[in-house]
Order: C-alpha cells, then structure tokens, then sequence
C-alpha cells in the first residue's frame, strides 16, 4: 500500500510539473464598445429644481449626475496564463478595461447653448477571473469561450459648470462583475459580448464657486444639511469586445 501511494504522488507531481511546463502566458488588447445599463442609462429630470431659475436647467449638478449615459468607448488589457486540461484550455486573468461615456445629445445641446462643461463618465473596473475555451469544434481555427471575473470598479465624473458656478465630483470605487462568451478567430482575434456589473456607486461632490448665485448657493447649502448632496446610481454595461492576443 506504501509503495502504491509513492507511485500515485509521484505520478501527479510529474504530471503536475507537465502541466505548468505546457502553460502558456498571453497577453490580450480589447477594442470595447458599451451600452449603459442601470441608474447610469436612466433619463435625466428636465430642469433641476437646484438651479432651474439660473441657468434653464444647466447644468445636471449633484441631484441628476451619473444618469443619461450614452453609447460609450474604450480599451482593456489582459494578462493571462493558458492550461491544456485535456478538454479545453482553462485561463486565469487579471483585466483591466478603461470605459468612456458622454451624457445624452439633449443634454449635451442645453451645455453648449449655456457655455458650461458637462461631466463625462469614466469607469475603470480591475478584475481577476477565470475563462474556458473549447477548441475541438467542427470549424477550423474557430474556437469558443466563456469567461466570468470579480473585482473592483472605479468610477470617476468630469466636474460640470463654469468659472463661477461649478460642481466637482470624487471617485467612488464598488464591487463589480463580468460575465461573457464568444469565439477565437485563429489564435490572435477574438470577439464576444459581455455583461458588466460595475456596481453601485455613491456619489459625493465638492461644491464649486457659486459667487454670482446666491440663491443657488443657499440652496446648495440647504441640499447638503438635508442629506441630499450625497447619492448613489447603479452602474452597469452591456459591451462588445473585440480582443487581439499575443
């Protein structure tokens, strides 16, 4: 029995060893398109009750910020070690993506007819995960893959405003997750559709000058007593990534 459990050790330290001598370090550049989801694609209100009276509604300011994202861009990076499991290739990831996203056209116009800044969203998740890809299908050089990561998102917003009347915003990290599928196009082309879950971000601001506004500024003043200062939006994406490897 001794010598058999010897022979069964030693067995899986060889193959133990073949397995880390047949990993495979990769590193991934992603191409991302986004959709927002979540508090983040939802309809900003028309005309904050904040500053209606100062500026037709411009600019969104703390009470609508981190809502009306539009259709955004950006990149990703990824280094990864592949494992032949016999069955497939398994691959634990560290990826780190860097998304970008302008607010609504409306919005945007009612910026520019008032000469103010809006805020811009960026949102920079840092996952560690795991993907499979199975590479015995019927087409030649087409294989298929799933993959799912957790980790954190930071999400940082461009102050909005003017020289005289302005609001600034602090980064906020939460929680996040991936989930995703699709299929490699030889060994360096990829492409698949993902679901990002950023999280739930709570959203403090730091108040600009308000020197021109008085009424505005007491409002502020008020807001911020009353708790309202403070707010939170979930955040999420539905985004196609098209991913090159090497």
């Amino acid at each position: 029995m001794k010598r058999l459990v010897k022979v069964l050790c030693l067995t899986a330290m060889i193959m133990g060893v073949g397995t880390v001598a047949q990993a495979q370090f990769r590193q991934s550049i992603f191409l991302n398109g986004n959709i927002p989801t979540g508090d983040f694609a939802s309809d900003a209100s028309n005309g904050p009750t904040l500053i209606t009276a100062y500026n037709s509604g411009v600019p969104l300011t703390y009470e609508q910020v981190g809502k009306d994202a539009t259709v955004g861009f950006g990149l990703g990076y990824r280094a990864s070690y592949r494992f032949d499991i016999g069955y497939g290739l398994v691959a634990p990831f560290a990826n780190i993506d860097f998304m970008w996203n302008t607010i609504s056209g409306k919005w945007s116009d009612k910026y520019l007819d008032a000469k103010f800044s809006s805020p811009t969203y960026f949102n920079i998740p840092l996952l560690a995960g795991v993907s499979y890809i199975y590479d015995d299908l019927p087409w030649d050089d087409i294989s298929a893959y799933g993959e799912f990561g957790v980790g954190t998102d930071l999400l940082w917003i461009t102050s909005e405003g003017a020289d005289d009347f302005n609001f600034a915003y602090k980064a906020t990290f939460a929680f996040a997750w991936m989930i995703g599928a699709g299929a490699y196009f030889g060994e360096h082309v990829s492409a698949g559709l993902y679901y990002y879950g950023l999280g739930k971000h709570t959203i403090d601001y730091t108040q600009g000058t308000l020197d021109d506004n008085m009424a505005a500024s007491a409002q502020v003043t008020a807001n911020e007593a009353a708790g309202m200062g403070r707010q939170q939006r979930s955040v999420g994406s539905v985004m196609l990534r098209i991913g090159f490897h090497f």
